[in-house]
């Protein structure tokens, strides 16, 4: 039982952390695009 909850803990921490990479990612990418096409 103790190991399912650890197990659970541990899979929350690990897609938190996939998730805010995830989302730095695309700022960075919107960030180059719009360094790329000037505005009109």
């Amino acid at each position: 039982m103790l190991k399912n909850v650890l197990a659970t803990i541990g899979l929350a921490v690990v897609l938190k952390a996939a998730f805010e990479h995830y989302r730095e990612f695309q700022a960075l990418k919107r960030e180059k695009q719009e360094r790329t096409v000037p505005p009109s």
